[in-house]
Parts: C-alpha cells; sequence; structure tokens
C-alpha cells in the first residue's frame, strides 16, 4: 500500500480570494434588493393612501353625478306625453340608470377595498421588513465577518508560502576550522613518522 501524504498542498491564495469575490458580490446585491425593495414598498404605501384613494373617492362623486343625471333623465322622459297619450318608452333610459348604479356600484366597493388596506398595509409592511432582517444581518454582520476571516486566512497562507520558498542556508564553514583541520592532518602525519623511527 501506498502511504497517504497528509500533507496540505498549498500553491496561492485563489481560491479564498474566489470565495471572498462571491461573498461580497452577494451582500452587495442583496443589499441592493433590500434598499429597492424597502423604496417600493415605502412609495407604494404612500401612492396607495394618497394617489389611489383619492382617485376613487373622485370617481364615486363622478359617478354618483352620473347616476342622478341618469335618473332625471328617466323622469323626464317618463313626465313627456305622447302623441296617442300612451306612457312613453322608457327603455333606452332605464339602461343608462341601470349602467350608471353598477358603475357607482364598483367605485364604491373599491373605495372600500382600498381603505381597508390603507389601514391593513402598514402592518403587512412591518413583517415585511421583519422577514428581511435575516438578510439585513447577512449583509450587515456575516458577510463582513467572513471577508474579514478569509483576509486573515490569506495573509496566513502567503507568510506560509513565503517561508516555503525561501532558500535553506547550510552554516558555512570558517577558514580556522579549516585551518585546524590541516594542522591535525599534519600532526597526525608527524606522529606516524616518529613512530617508525623509533621502531628502527
Amino acid at each position: 500500500m501506498c502511504p497517504v501524504d497528509s500533507g496540505a498542498n498549498i500553491r496561492d491564495t485563489k481560491a479564498i480570494l474566489d470565495a471572498k469575490a462571491v461573498i461580497v458580490k452577494a451582500a452587495r446585491s442583496i443589499a441592493s434588493v433590500i434598499e429597492e425593495s424597502q423604496a417600493d414598498s415605502e412609495r407604494f404605501a404612500m401612492w396607495l393612501a394618497g394617489e389611489a384613494q383619492s382617485g376613487w373617492e373622485r370617481q364615486v362623486r363622478l359617478r354618483t353625478t352620473r347616476l342622478n343625471e341618469a335618473r332625471s333623465e328617466l323622469m323626464r322622459k317618463q313626465m313627456q306625453p305622447t302623441a296617442d297619450g300612451r306612457p312613453p318608452s322608457t327603455v333606452d333610459e332605464r339602461k343608462a340608470v341601470s349602467r350608471a348604479e353598477a358603475a357607482l356600484a364598483s367605485a364604491e366597493d373599491r373605495l372600500r377595498r382600498t381603505r381597508y388596506w390603507v389601514m391593513e398595509y402598514p402592518r403587512v409592511l412591518a413583517n415585511f421588513r421583519a422577514g428581511m432582517g435575516s438578510l439585513g444581518t447577512f449583509v450587515d454582520q456575516v458577510a463582513p465577518a467572513a471577508v474579514s476571516a478569509l483576509n486573515r486566512m490569506a495573509e496566513s497562507v502567503d507568510a506560509y508560502l513565503a517561508a516555503q520558498s525561501s532558500p535553506i542556508v547550510d552554516a558555512p564553514t570558517t577558514d580556522s576550522a579549516v585551518v585546524e583541520s590541516k594542522a591535525s592532518m599534519r600532526r597526525s602525519g608527524s606522529d606516524l613518522t616518529d613512530a617508525d623511527g623509533a621502531s628502527s
């Protein structure tokens, strides 16, 4: 069996920097979505309580006027005698009154619904903002903490790689050590010479 190499094979910080870029991009995108959604919801609340409500109030007044006019026309037609003394035909006038009544009822219903949502929408908006809180936490706390951690990790890896790439320098041999070695060799040679002379 081949031994398993458990050492880390780290060559650069590209993966760390890529992860950092992804987090930063995501945080910016989420922050933009939060800002836009909050602005849109607030604009809608202003429109609902302002233009929408006042618009249907105007429609109710206008359609009430039209209904009164249609009814007046019906009454005028009913009072007009015909040449033969029979009641006049009021089919068209009655249809006009029915259309005006339906139009007024529709406007009143829409105004009623609009007023309901003017009162209800602040609660819906508060729930929406509460639901966006977790995303805000990611943008304001989680993402910055993750970026800081990745920065520290990248710095540590850079330091590790710098240490690994530094050349290993052997301890230099001093001149005195070389001289001492040569002197020792000469002494050993003279000792051998003296020993040969004594034996002869």
